[in-house]
């Protein structure tokens, strides 16, 4: 790849802003629509302030190809990239840098993700990128989250139950191959994320966004998701103010509010709503080591509902024998009673 050369020939195209638009306020439930047809497998999405855009990505384009979506759903432009991901998931946006992270891998095949980082961003063009190869600790698995904290490291969280969080200094060179560090334990089947801030960053599920310290990975607000096909896609608005959820199979964007507390909310799906799990294809262990378990305790949105609890139903079982045996002791009591009072009379 040469990135490095490729820099220095868009130099002067990212000092030209291709959009002036005022961010517009969030609106929780409002929806806007996507006017491009063929954007229905976006698996990454990425608010750009700057620009006044957001990027999306479908996760298998045959060749890099990034979307701008204006405030009102219609799709501005693109950028182009010479390079050809394998499973697109996760897109952020650092001080006006694209990042595009190739990280897809349910069938637990690939022995590297890899993370581009488009350097020079101009509407219609071909954009220079830096290119990192990321290797596990621990051997494949399939993630649907990258996130890029405020000093630009490179963070992954994997889809399992529970997932866990890898992480890598950023980079200082255009290429480079490295091995991520096992932070600790992620909540149960995330599929996308962002910071929010230096220690705080907000996930989805399929079902659930969750506020996480990215410290110790606990969860401090949650809350449930409008109903989406398959809801795959994150950021935060343009303001910063609420999210901005997607799907697969669906153009709309759904802005939603930022949680503020615990909710109670039933375990998040393995896969979207409606569709069987598969679960030779996902990680269902964590490393012995993880210094934290945020799908446990940290979350009552990973507790299983009294339906499905097996000391509730015993208890119900045996609260329902009870009452009937009461019933009968109040039967026989009765017809005693009125037993005794005939014999009586005849007498």
């Amino acid at each position: 790849m040469a990135a490095a050369p490729r820099r220095w020939a868009a130099a002067t195209a990212i000092v030209l802003p291709f959009v002036l638009v005022a961010p517009a306020a969030a609106a929780p439930g409002d929806v806007m629509v996507m006017s491009d047809s063929t954007l229905t497998s976006t698996g990454g999405l990425a608010a750009d302030p700057a620009r006044g855009v957001y990027w999306t990505m479908n996760s298998h384009e045959a060749s890099g190809v990034v979307h701008a979506v204006a405030s009102g759903g219609q799709v501005v432009g693109q950028v182009t990239f010479d390079a050809a991901p394998t499973a697109v998931e996760g897109l952020a946006v650092l001080d006006s840098l694209i990042y595009v992270g190739d990280i897809g891998d349910p069938d637990l095949t690939r022995q590297s993700i890899t993370v581009y980082r488009l350097e020079g961003v101009s509407l219609g063009s071909d954009a220079p990128y830096s290119q990192w190869t990321l290797h596990y600790p621990d051997g494949p698995h399939d993630a649907e989250t990258m996130m890029v904290s405020p000093r630009g490291n490179i963070y992954i969280v994997t889809k399992g139950d529970p997932g866990g969080v890898y992480y890598v200094i950023a980079p200082d060179t255009y290429e480079a191959d490295l091995t991520m560090e096992r932070l600790g334990d992620a909540p149960a089947w995330v599929t996308d994320g962002a910071f929010l801030d230096s220690e705080t960053a907000v996930v989805r599920t399929y079902t659930s966004v969750l506020v996480m310290n990215m410290f110790d990975f606990t969860v401090s607000a949650s809350a449930a998701t409008p109903s989406q096909p398959a809801g795959e896609s994150l950021s935060t608005t343009l303001d910063g103010s609420g999210l901005l959820l997607g799907s697969k199979d669906d153009l709309s964007l759904v802005e939603a509010a930022l949680p503020t507390s615990l909710a109670s909310l039933p375990a998040a799906p393995s896969t979207p709503p409606g569709q069987a799990a598969e679960p030779s294809s996902v990680e269902t262990t964590s490393a012995p080591d993880s210094p934290a378990d945020t799908g446990s305790a940290a979350s009552p949105s990973t507790g299983t509902t009294s339906a499905d609890n097996p000391s509730s139903l015993t208890r119900r079982l045996t609260s329902t024998k009870t009452l009937a045996a009461l019933a009968s002791a109040v039967v026989v009591s009765i017809g005693a009673g009125a037993l005794a009072y005939w014999w009586r009379g005849r007498r």
